[in-house]
């Protein structure tokens, strides 16, 4: 075998072999970064200012609801009926963040069900009793909350009045929906501590790693497009952030480093809303700002839905 062959051979075995490498790699931290998580973080909720506790108060009045995402998965949510809905009701549509569950959402909840809404509270694609895979990180949950919004009208009423509220990923979820056909029961929009895009945030968690956001973020890119089907690139929430009509509430913590403070004030100053308002807390780290100044954050939130929501 000539010499040249031997080389060629060699060197398209360690192309392969180095593909191969990636294309593991490029899976593997789609797995780590987006696989399902079934329990929350091992972090308390107390820190966050959640009560779990409130919810036994409302046992008998708790059910579990379902829809079908539109790739086929059953979505789950707990929903906080009032004792009497009356003849108008009022909704509010609760989604949790990144590896949490719906009772993490208790401190909004308990705003709004003191003020004679009904909750539902959904558990994100592949969080606690939802089924999925891979989380959807905000680009494919915009899908499920629109469907949860459809199921809040089935079952309250084309009378109803909707409040949506996210934090997080969630967050960014009720943004991303607020910029797409959203029927007309939806009155507001509330966004705690939310990313602009995904891209920005997958950044903003790797800025150690000594090389540029582009290659740190090659391995992860391509295994979304392998798995999931599109490009971090375009997850881009700014755009539907835009293109929103409803008011929308954003509140983020100036010292949160997880969502940086600059991509929450990004969605605010992109928000196409004729009626927007900003709530900086300044001592709040990620999802803390209701945990640091609970009466303001109460205050101000409650001012907000009151406003719109009758």
């Amino acid at each position: 075998m000539q010499g040249w062959m031997i080389a060629f051979i060699v060197i398209a075995g360690v192309v392969l072999a180095l593909a191969t490498a990636f294309l593991i790699g490029a899976l593997v931290a789609v797995k780590k970064i987006l696989g399902r998580r079934t329990t929350p973080s091992g972090e308390s909720p107390e820190k966050y200012g959640v009560d779990i506790g409130w919810f036994d108060a409302l046992a008998e009045l708790t059910e579990t609801v379902e829809i079908k995402s539109y790739d086929g998965l059953t979505l789950r949510a707990l929903l906080l009926r009032q004792p009497d809905n009356g003849t108008h009701a009022k909704v509010a549509v609760c989604q949790h963040g990144y590896g949490a569950t719906p009772r993490s959402m208790q401190p909004q909840a308990k705003i709004f069900y003191e003020r004679g809404y009904n909750v539902l509270l959904p558990a994100a694609r592949a969080h606690a009793n939802s089924e999925g895979k891979y989380i959807g990180m905000a680009w494919l949950d915009r899908f499920d909350l629109l469907r949860w919004i459809d199921k809040a009208v089935s079952i309250f009423g084309a009378t109803a009045s909707i409040a949506l509220a996210g934090t997080s990923m969630g967050g960014a979820t009720v943004i991303a929906a607020a910029g797409m056909s959203l029927p007309p029961q939806v009155k507001c929009v509330v966004d705690d501590c939310g990313f602009s895009s995904q891209r920005e945030e997958y950044a903003a968690n790797i800025e150690r790693v000594k090389l540029p956001v582009s290659l740190k973020l090659l391995p992860l890119a391509v295994g979304v497009r392998l798995v999931l089907g599109y490009s971090i690139s375009d997850a881009d929430i700014v755009p539907l952030a835009k293109a929103m009509r409803v008011p929308a509430l954003f509140i983020h913590g100036e010292k949160d480093t997880y969502v940086p403070f600059a991509l929450g004030k990004k969605l605010y100053d992109a928000c196409g809303s004729a009626d927007k308002q900003f709530y900086a807390v300044a001592e709040a780290s990620h999802a803390m700002a209701y945990a640091v100044e609970p009466e303001k954050y109460t205050e101000t939130f409650g001012a907000f839905i009151d406003k719109y929501v009758k």
